[in-house]
């Protein structure tokens, strides 16, 4: 399972836009399933969404932070987070994978984004 973590937040159109990114990324990863949690203010949690995930028959979990860097929510809350979870479930395997921001395909589409943008004026 693939779970996509992000910050959170009260305001629906935001949260809406990461549903619309999960459901993306699971249409283009059809053999794997997908799921969006949150760090606070709204829900599922990363703990719930494990849960969920382990009640399903998944032992395996890639946590991807959609966060920019590592400092701050990746290393402050989500790996500590995430060494709970696996002493609390030693069956299950999680692993966070590298920030979205820290990613060297990153820089490629924001270059791919910025050409894609010039070329629409």
């Amino acid at each position: 399972m693939l779970i996509l973590i992000a910050h959170g937040s009260r305001d629906p159109v935001w949260r809406g836009s990461l549903e619309a990114l999960t459901r993306s990324v699971g249409d283009s990863l059809p053999r794997e399933q997908v799921r969006l949690a949150f760090m606070q203010f709204t829900g599922p949690t990363l703990p719930e969404v494990v849960r969920e995930g382990l009640a399903a028959g998944h032992g395996e979990f890639r946590i991807l932070p959609l966060f920019m860097a590592s400092a701050g929510h990746v290393d402050k809350d989500v790996k500590p987070l995430v060494e709970e979870l696996s002493a609390a479930h030693p069956e299950a395997r999680l692993e966070v994978m590298t920030p979205l921001g820290e990613d060297g395909l990153l820089p490629h589409l924001i270059v791919d984004i910025a050409n894609r943008f010039s070329t629409q004026g």
